[in-house]
């Protein structure tokens, strides 16, 4: 049985996760810590390593290249600015995942990375030619194109920007499919990116929305959105930037989640001078004015109490 460490100091996660793992036939070590970690990738030699980054305020950056020499490591990081993808590779990530994430994508990627079992030797004869041809893309790690074409959606970060750069200039915008034209909201705007040859790193450095929230938006996962008016700001930008009408989603949105967007000060316009109302402060001076009278009304209150001829002495005087 093919073995998995994940190392994630977010306790509520790495059990989900590691019941996601052994549903999925893996035998599953969890460390919340960096340093025992380690030292259970030494001791267990793993298959791979799950990675969080972040762990113990960012040590995990620090043990990256290190667990990487050992195994490889698989960032499955909530740091998801291109910064920090091009940062794990340069440490020798095998791959990198932004959370959220689709948990069909992470077991695919999880057996793409995955270093081959050692094969076992046999006494049987040499295979045909026919039996040859089904077992070389195999043994020489190449995949059929099916496969190719089945996983190739699964590739990182970095192999699809690289993909990218080099049909640069001769790759042609395809036109929309009637069916991707009707699709939902969600699946058009994937449709839309991927028929412009866009990442979502792309994306987000254009509109300035994370990247874990527009694939949140494209698989319509409204709950993964923050709540409020900064989900339909997320939907709008994204939206208007494929020239997109959003107005259905957003009024999905709203049947969901309640919403209140903030509303503008009250005004009043004269001619075409925009004037809000404020609310008029008393100035300092007239503060202190005021309580130089009190103070002398209290004063002369108290006189004439204890003694009441003490003013009409000074005016008969």
């Amino acid at each position: 049985m093919r073995t998995i460490l994940i190392i994630d100091d977010d306790v509520a996660f790495t059990a989900k996760l590691k019941e996601q793992l052994t549903e999925a036939g893996y035998r599953v070590l969890t460390s919340n810590f960096i340093v025992p970690g380690e030292n259970l990738c030494v001791r267990e030699h793993p298959d791979l390593v799950l990675l969080e980054v972040q762990t113990e305020r960012g040590a995990g950056w620090e043990a990256l290249s290190r667990l990487a020499a050992l195994q490889p490591v698989i960032v499955l990081s909530s740091a998801g600015l291109e910064e920090h993808v091009m940062k794990a590779f340069a440490a020798g990530a095998a791959d990198y995942i932004t959370k959220p994430y689709r948990t069909g994508e992470l077991l695919a990627r999880i057996q793409a990375r995955m270093l081959p079992e050692a094969p076992v030797a046999t006494s049987s004869p040499p295979p045909t030619a026919s039996a040859t041809a089904v077992a070389l893309p195999i043994a020489s790690g190449k995949r059929r194109p099916a496969e190719e074409e089945s996983e190739s959606v699964f590739m990182s970060e970095a192999e699809e920007m690289a993909l990218l750069r080099s049909s640069e200039g001769t790759s042609e915008i395809r036109q929309l499919s009637e069916s991707e034209e009707r699709a939902s909201f969600g699946r058009r705007l994937r449709a839309e990116r991927q028929r412009r040859h866009l990442t979502l790193v792309q994306v987000e450095n254009e509109i300035k929305v994370r990247m874990y929230y527009l694939q949140a938006i494209e698989d319509e996962q409204w709950s993964l959105l923050p709540r409020g008016p900064a989900a339909l700001r997320m939907m709008r930008a994204y939206a208007n930037f494929f020239g997109i009408d959003s107005s259905a989603a957003e009024a999905e949105y709203r049947s969901r989640y309640q919403v209140e967007e903030k509303s503008q000060p009250f005004s009043f316009i004269v001619g075409n001078v925009n004037t809000r109302v404020k609310q008029a402060k008393p100035a300092r001076w007239l503060i202190m004015l005021l309580a130089i009278v009190l103070a002398l009304a209290v004063a002369s209150g108290a006189v004439y109490l204890f003694d009441p001829t003490f003013f009409s002495r000074i005016v008969g005087g």
